[in-house]
C-alpha cells in the first residue's frame, strides 16, 4: 500500500478527475499528535482535501494552499496546508475526540475481520445551532511573492468536502466537485482514506458537472472505495478512479499526472531563531538569564528546537556569554 494522488483527463465527459488515497500519511499525522479516532479521521479528511486543492491549482509546484476551519462542534477547528508537490501537514484543535464527539476512551485492538464502516464527521464538526456556524478560510500563496489570495465564508452542515466545493464553484470558472471519505473498523481508525475532485476542462461545462457533485459526496465515492477495498486493491488510486469513472459515466481515463503525498513540515531551527530575533532586547536578555536559553516546539510535527543563552545574547546584540 502507498499513498497516491493521480490526475486524469476524462475527455468524453469534458472533465478532469483527481483521486487521492492517503492512509499512510494520515496515520503518521495521527501518530505525531497522538490523535484519538474521531480527531484522526477529521484531520485525515482535511489532509486529503487540501492535497486535492493544491494538485488542481494552475500554479508552480511550490505554491501553497492553506485551509483553516473554525467550527462550533467539539473539534473546534483544524489547520492544514499543502503544495502541489504532495507535501502536506496539519493539526486539529482537540486531539482526544471519539467519533461521536465525546472524549475518547482507549481504543480496542486490531479486528481486521470486522466490516468497514463510514466515518461521519457531523458529531465532531457541527454544533446543531445555525447561529454557531463556523468559518472556513482558504489562503493561496506563491513563493517569492508577497501576494496572498484569501477566501473566507461561513461553514455549516459539517461537510468539509461540500464546503470546499462551494469555494471551488465560486473561486474557479471551471468549478469543482469534491468528496472525502474515511473508512474504519475496530482497531483500525484509518483503514482507508480517500478523496476525489472532479472539475471541467472548459468553463462552459462546469454547470453540467455540478449535477454529479451531490451523488459523488453522498454515496458514489463511498461505494467505490468500499468496492476497491473489498476487492483487495487497498490504496490503489487508479483502481478507485476507474471505479468512479464507471459509476459517474465519465468514459475512459487518461493519466495526466501523479503526486506522491507525504507528511512534510516547513519548520526549522532558522525559523525559530528569526522569530526570536523579533523580540525586544530586554526580553532576550531576560530569557537568557532566567531560563538559560529558550525551547520551542512545532505544533504541526512536534519537532523541538533549543536555543542557548549565548545565542539569545547574540540576538540581543550582547555577544556570547563570557567563559
Amino acid at each position: 500500500m502507498r499513498d497516491q494522488l493521480l490526475v486524469f483527463a476524462a475527455a468524453g465527459a469534458g472533465a478532469r478527475l483527481a483521486v487521492c488515497v492517503a492512509p499512510k500519511l494520515s496515520r503518521e499525522a495521527a501518530g505525531r499528535h497522538a490523535l484519538a479516532p474521531g480527531s484522526a479521521s477529521a484531520l485525515a479528511q482535511a489532509l486529503a482535501g487540501t492535497l486535492l486543492l493544491a494538485a488542481s491549482e494552475r500554479r508552480p509546484p511550490q505554491a501553497r494552499v492553506d485551509v483553516q476551519l473554525e467550527c462550533g462542534g467539539p473539534l473546534k477547528g483544524l489547520l492544514t496546508d499543502a503544495d502541489a508537490s504532495g507535501a502536506v501537514r496539519g493539526l486539529v484543535r482537540v486531539n482526544g475526540l471519539h467519533r461521536d464527539g465525546s472524549r475518547a476512551a482507549s481504543a480496542g485492538g486490531p479486528a481486521s475481520g470486522e466490516p468497514l464502516q463510514r466515518f461521519d464527521p457531523r458529531p465532531l464538526l457541527a454544533s446543531g445551532h445555525d447561529e454557531r456556524a463556523g468559518m472556513l478560510s482558504i489562503v493561496r500563496a506563491t513563493p517569492g511573492s508577497d501576494e496572498l489570495h484569501r477566501a473566507a465564508f461561513p461553514f455549516a452542515g459539517a461537510d468539509l468536502a461540500a464546503a470546499l466545493t462551494l469555494f471551488l464553484r465560486n473561486d474557479r470558472a471551471r468549478g469543482g466537485e469534491m468528496a472525502l471519505e474515511v473508512l474504519f473498523r475496530p482497531g483500525e481508525p484509518l483503514a482507508a482514506v480517500a478523496g476525489a475532485l472532479l472539475w471541467a476542462e472548459r468553463e462552459d461545462d462546469a454547470d453540467d458537472l455540478r449535477a454529479l457533485g451531490k451523488p459523488l459526496r453522498q454515496r458514489v465515492l463511498h461505494e467505490s472505495l468500499l468496492r476497491v477495498e473489498l476487492a483487495g486493491a487497498s490504496g490503489d488510486a487508479r483502481a478507485l478512479a476507474e471505479d468512479l469513472a464507471r459509476a459517474l459515466e465519465l468514459g475512459s481515463l487518461e493519466l495526466q499526472g501523479e503526486v506522491k503525498p507525504r507528511f512534510a513540515c516547513r519548520c526549522s531551527r532558522d525559523r525559530v531563531v528569526r522569530a526570536l530575533a523579533t523580540l525586544a532586547r530586554d526580553e532576550l536578555r531576560d530569557m537568557a538569564a532566567r531560563d538559560n536559553g529558550a525551547e520551542a516546539s512545532c505544533d504541526f510535527c512536534g519537532a523541538r528546537y533549543g536555543i542557548s543563552a549565548a545565542e539569545l545574547l547574540q540576538l540581543a546584540g550582547d555577544g556570547p556569554l563570557p567563559a
